[in-house]
């Protein structure tokens, strides 16, 4: 595991999803505004685009991110993540395994997992996963396939994890203080910045409600 629990639960306080959808030039721009109103991670995920749109993207995202000091994550493809010098991945339960991809990247590389169930995320947790994306909160038009768990349900995976759990699926400004109390540590959305005409001050509005609504990790630094 990569990083220590308390660092990187603050990064990902606002987590954007970019990628599919959009084109790499609406990309870039929608992702350089919301960066600049406060997201602190963001993660690039297409299923469509060819591996060098993909690298060539990234590249671009990466450097945006290091301006504003956010993390930068790759889904899925791990050769793109670790050719583009990304912080790390994010692996679903159809993706390459955890474990395996900790056996490729190394010990300082983050590595996000997908959870939905308290059984799942010991196991992301078990095989070396730095942090859990776990939903979906609420219905999403992203994944139409998507099992709603709700705020009751990340609270499970939550206390079953012992690392860093980012709500996601469905979250935009009207319904994030649902989730408060639940013991996210970020939340991460898609739709909610990509899809609107001024991503930076959306991006500012969700930063200002998750920064109200989520409570930093309790406890001192623990090296995971």
């Amino acid at each position: 595991m990569a990083a220590d629990k308390k660092w990187l639960a603050e990064k990902l306080r606002l987590y954007l999803i970019c990628g599919e959808g959009h084109s790499p030039e609406e990309n870039l721009r929608k992702s350089a505004e919301a960066l600049a109103g406060g997201v602190t991670a963001l993660q690039l995920r297409v299923k469509s685009w060819s591996g060098r749109e993909c690298y060539e993207t990234a590249l671009k995202l990466k450097a945006l991110c290091r301006e504003h000091g956010a993390l930068f994550l790759v889904n899925d493809r791990l050769d793109i993540a670790l050719a583009a010098g990304a912080d790390g991945v994010h692996l679903g339960q159809k993706d390459m395994p955890v474990e395996a991809a900790r056996r490729i990247a190394g010990a300082d590389f983050i590595i996000g997992g997908t959870a939905r169930t308290p059984e799942l995320a010991r196991e992301a947790r078990r095989q070396g996963a730095d942090y859990i994306g776990c939903g979906a909160a609420f219905a999403t038009a992203t994944k139409s396939d998507a099992v709603v768990i709700g705020a009751e349900g990340i609270k499970k995976v939550i206390a079953a994890a012992d690392i860093p759990v980012v709500a996601i699926g469905g979250i935009e400004l009207s319904n994030a203080a649902a989730l408060a109390g639940c013991g996210a540590s970020g939340i991460a959305l898609s739709g909610a910045l990509m899809r609107t005409r001024d991503p930076r001050a959306a991006a500012a509005a969700l930063r200002k409600e998750a920064d109200t609504l989520l409570e930093p990790l309790s406890g001192g630094v623990t090296e995971i």
